[in-house]
């Protein structure tokens, strides 16, 4: 997917760009994906992207929005523990 939107990924920065357009591919406004970066980080929301844009992928959740803003509000309170989510998908894959 990355290579058909974005090019090659090189870096973070080319990760980043690759998210915020899987972001507006899967209905994500610019708006909430601005709360994301401002909440998380750069890095931390380019990661949750790539876990909603899989999750949405796989037909696991339909409210693409409503997932990340509920990522971004866990972050605002300390409260995300986006590492586990990230390794638990990983272990899941390798299953």
């Amino acid at each position: 997917w990355a290579q058909e939107v974005g090019g090659y990924i090189r870096d973070w920065d080319d990760l980043h760009r690759t998210a915020a357009q899987f972001a507006r591919m899967i209905g994500i406004s610019n708006q909430t994906w601005s709360g994301a970066q401002d909440a998380m980080g750069q890095q931390k929301a380019t990661a949750a992207i790539m876990l909603v844009f899989d999750k949405h992928a796989k037909g696991e959740i339909t409210s693409t929005s409503r997932y990340l803003n509920g990522m971004t509000e866990k972050a605002r309170v300390g409260d995300l523990h986006l590492e586990r989510s990230v390794y638990g998908r990983l272990a899941k894959t390798a299953a």
